[in-house]
Parts: C-alpha cells; structure tokens; sequence
C-alpha cells in the first residue's frame, strides 16, 4: 500500500516529481519532516501550507478540490471531522485574501 505522502503527491494532480517537492516543501514549513512518514494528523497539520503552494499553480476551485481529496484520504481516521464536499459549480470560491499591509508612519 502506498504511504499517505504518496496519496497526497497523487492528489495533486501534477507531475508526479513536481508535486513530489512541492508537497514535501509544504510538509517541512509546517514541521511534518520526513513527509514519508506522514501520519493523518501530520496532513490536516499541512494543509494550510499544501493549499498555499498549490494556488501558486492552480485556480482557487481546483486547489479546493485537491485539497479536499486530500481530506478525504484521512476521513477514516478522523471520525469525527466533517465530511468536506467538492464546491458546488455556482459556489463562490475566494482566493486566500493578503496579509493587511502596515501603514506606512512618515
């Protein structure tokens, strides 16, 4: 059986070799190192900065999609987290909003 790093590379969508780095780089931003060793916990502890490096490459509706097959891959063992549907075709899907930028004093 394949290990959840390479389910999650799977999602992506991407060139295998490409998602590969993209998602060990998130991975080790949000401190799940080695990512082949990734356990369920370490994935929903990565997702923010999956979701961040996809929608470099991807529209906001796709990196939704992807990383909700990505939640999926650890709804069983999560029971208790909701189930997370695909966006509906007429749902609105915001890009993540920047970081307010600091008033400048002069």
């Amino acid at each position: 059986m394949r290990s959840l790093f390479e389910q999650v590379v799977e999602c992506c969508g991407l060139a295998p070799a490409f998602a590969r780095k993209i998602i060990q780089e998130a991975c080790e931003r949000s401190g799940v190192s080695p990512p082949d060793t990734m356990t369920p916990a370490d994935l929903i502890r990565s997702l923010p900065h999956i979701r961040q490096a996809l929608g470099v490459f991807l529209d906001p509706r796709e990196v939704a999609l992807k990383t909700a097959a990505m939640r999926a891959l650890v709804k069983g063992s999560w029971p208790s987290m909701p189930a997370v549907a695909p966006p509906a075709p007429n749902q609105e899907i915001r890009a993540p909003q920047e970081e307010p930028k600091a008033k400048s004093s002069s």
